[in-house]
């Protein structure tokens, strides 16, 4: 079967979730050393390597995305039906956590797009040409 254009716009958007992870990992990665030496300079060398081994923590979460999100992005090119099914649930779980994170924090703009997309993604995974697709 002939890739749908959904299914391109889709692939797309899944390409373009997994660099601003990728993107976002690379920034978190900055932030140890910073916030580490300023942990270390107030709190000592124990607080200052708990700091940094916590963001150290939170940037490999967002490389480990950001893989995930390149492979579900190859597999939606490739029509495979694992790829259907992790999108979905990827974008549940990230809409879920945008909007709890706009009650807490009151929303950013980054929140909002992030948003965006995992809601544009839900739907076009509901299109029908798509689920045909995909076969589910």
């Amino acid at each position: 079967m002939n890739r749908p254009q959904s299914v391109t716009v889709l692939a797309i958007l899944q390409l373009i979730s997994s660099i601003f992870s990728l993107l976002e990992g690379l920034l978190i990665l900055l932030l140890p050393g910073i916030f580490g030496g300023l942990g270390a300079a107030f709190g000592g060398a124990k607080i200052g390597a708990a700091i940094g081994g916590f963001i150290g923590i939170f940037a490999a979460i967002s490389f480990i995305l950001g893989f995930l999100s390149l492979l579900l992005t190859w597999g939606l090119f490739q029509l495979k039906n694992w790829a259907w099914t992790g999108t979905l649930i990827v974008h549940i779980i990230a809409t879920i956590v945008q909007i709890v994170r706009m009650f807490g924090r009151g929303g950013t703009a980054v929140n909002f797009l992030t948003l965006g997309f995992a809601v544009a993604s839900i739907y076009y995974l509901q299109q029908p040409d798509v689920k045909q697709a995909f076969r589910v």
